[in-house]
């Protein structure tokens, strides 16, 4: 019945919220609008019946949202009040903790789109008035103002509920998820826009504009716009969420306790570094490209050119790759500064294996592609024997991923093979090592089969007569490939689960007594109610093999063995 209730009454203050928010914006926004900040800077009320139509509108939703949010938040809040007897339940009950995730990070978003769109029409207006377009400043300020005071004031009421007391289950969680969310997407798009500035920076020192650009023309205005705009906005989002999140490991309270073992937190910088190596893993891969289509002729580009499609993405593979280090080195870090030993292992392995399987796929893939390039050369009626030369764009594109992927993948799996020799057995134990070994054993056969199924169907196609498009040779080939490479890739990690389980199964063999030793055997004896211990106890003496006793006390087991009642009995 209460999580009914909640459900209806959380439900519908969210939508009245987004109604409310709205409705506030519009009439802002025409406010602003009608002080000379609209798209053609004239006044609200000298732009004829279409503006006034738009202020009857919004008055008429705002008008409807503000009773309807006001009379459910109310209800809402009345529950958590510290004078009920069941506000704590209410305050940690997961339909409140999904409610503040979802409205703050709505809130979150329509903030941080109003702010990005209002940086870039600024500068857009600054650098080419000319050419600048849009709805004006006016909307985006007013979105900005009334999105963020709602979504402040839900940070507020979420720090409210922590501060009266602990949180636990969802209601914890899923707030959390929002948090580490939004770091996380903070991050890519100030990494977005800051390769983005970095790769305007090299065509403009460069002189290589935008294509469809001449060199006069104020071809750099729209991407600095946007480069700009994903800096600020999605810097001050990572930045600022991470910030809070490191704030509460530090509390020494009772917030600091739920924060500091939360695994919200690693799964953070474990897909932040993982999804950051393989950002920089692409794109030096995109830059071997391009240097191998100049080496073997099959790239048009000039001279400028081909160095702005060389330098340019190994500028923005390095920021990646350098933001993926600091991210595992930050892991570590706080790991090593809680002093917990089995956190240190668990993010020492976190570091390896996610990065070894970014590897793995990189690399997979590419050889694969590989292979089907041979396996397409030498077919009848394959590109060598027809004269084609598109081979030499696809080698110039795997050859790098696949050389730097099993790179990557080959460090990596070194240490975590020094880790094996190390301790085997808690190698083999671990959670993380099994996921991984589990997850490309899947991935491999899932591809294989896949592949070896679109092998078959084409063979039977042509069997059968079924004109299928497509070059035959070159399908057939890229799967060929893949088969191949994964069932390489599924033996290999099928084999060390294997081993794994081996290992697993022999790690607690059982304890021998040395010589000179003495071993505590306990017997549980089950008979019939009603006879005398004494007398059991005297049997069970009596029968015991010369050298062994039987003692009173309790003492640890090392064995245990039952006896059957009717051996008891007799």
């Amino acid at each position: 019945m209460q999580t009914a209730r909640r459900l209806y009454v959380y439900l519908l203050s969210g939508i009245s919220l987004g109604v409310l928010v709205t409705g506030l914006a519009m009439l802002l926004g025409l406010l602003f609008e009608s002080l000379g900040l609209g798209p053609t800077g004239d006044p609200l009320f000298d732009r004829g019946e279409g503006m006034r139509q738009q202020l009857t509108v919004a008055a008429a939703i705002t008008a409807v949202g503000l009773p309807l949010w006001l009379a459910h938040w109310t209800a809402a809040e009345r529950s958590v009040r510290p004078d009920r007897p069941t506000a704590a339940i209410e305050r940690t009950s997961d339909v409140r903790g999904l409610y503040f995730a979802i409205a703050m990070g709505a809130l979150l978003l329509v903030t941080a789109t109003a702010l990005s769109s209002l940086i870039r029409e600024s500068i857009l207006g600054a650098t080419a008035p000319a050419d600048a377009y849009g709805d004006g400043i006016g909307g985006d300020i007013a979105t900005l103002l009334v999105a963020g005071a709602a979504w402040a004031y839900h940070v507020w009421l979420r720090s409210r509920d922590w501060a009266r007391g602990p949180m636990t289950g969802g209601g914890a969680a899923l707030p959390r998820t929002y948090l580490y969310a939004a770091a996380f997407i903070g991050l890519w798009i100030f990494l977005t826009g800051f390769t983005s500035l970095m790769e305007l920076a090299g065509r403009a020192i460069l002189g290589e504009p935008e294509v469809g650009f001449a060199p006069g023309e104020s071809w750099w205005a729209y991407p600095l716009a946007d480069a700009v705009s994903g800096i600020v906005v999605g810097g001050a989002v990572w930045v600022g969420h991470l910030l809070y999140a490191r704030g509460l490991m530090r509390d020494t309270g009772w917030r600091g306790a739920s924060e500091r073992p939360a695994r919200l937190r690693l799964a953070y910088f474990v897909v932040a570094s993982v999804a950051t190596a393989a950002a920089s893993l692409y794109l030096a891969g995109d830059a071997a490209r391009n240097a191998i289509e100049a080496l073997l002729g099959v790239s048009e580009a000039s001279g400028s050119q081909m160095a702005g499609l060389i330098a340019l993405p190994l500028l923005s593979s390095a920021a990646f790759g350098l933001t993926s280090f600091l991210h595992a080195r930050a892991m570590e870090a706080e790991a090593a500064e809680l002093g917990d030993e089995e956190r240190v292992e668990t993010v020492d392995r976190l570091r390896l294996y996610p990065l070894a399987l970014v590897g793995l796929a990189f690399g997979a893939f590419g050889l694969a592609w590989l292979l089907g390039i041979v396996v397409d050369l030498v077919l009848p009626g394959g590109r060598l024997l027809s004269g084609g030369d598109a081979y030499r764009s696809e080698l110039a594109r795997f050859v790098p991923l696949t050389l730097l992927g099993l790179g990557l993948w080959f460090v990596r799996w070194r240490e975590v093979g020094v880790r094996w020799t190390v301790d085997p057995s808690g190698e083999a134990a671990s959670t993380v090592r099994r996921a991984a070994l589990l997850l490309v054993l899947a991935v491999g056969l899932l591809a294989g089969v896949a592949s070896l199924g679109y092998i078959l169907y084409r063979l039977f196609g042509a069997l059968f007569g079924v004109t299928s498009a497509g070059d035959p040779s070159t399908e057939l080939s890229r799967a060929i490939g893949a088969v191949v490479v994964a069932a390489g890739v599924a033996a290999y990690h099928g084999i060390l689960l294997r081993r794994d389980g081996t290992v697993r199964a022999g790690a607690e063999p059982p304890e021998v007594a040395g010589p000179g030793e003495r071993v505590t055997v306990a017997l549980v004896v089950r008979g019939p109610a009603g006879v005398d211990d004494g007398e059991v106890r005297e049997a069970v003496r009596r029968a015991l093999p010369a050298g062994y006793e039987l003692a009173e006390e309790a003492a640890p087991a090392i064995g245990r063995a039952e006896v059957d009642p009717d051996v008891a009995g007799a």
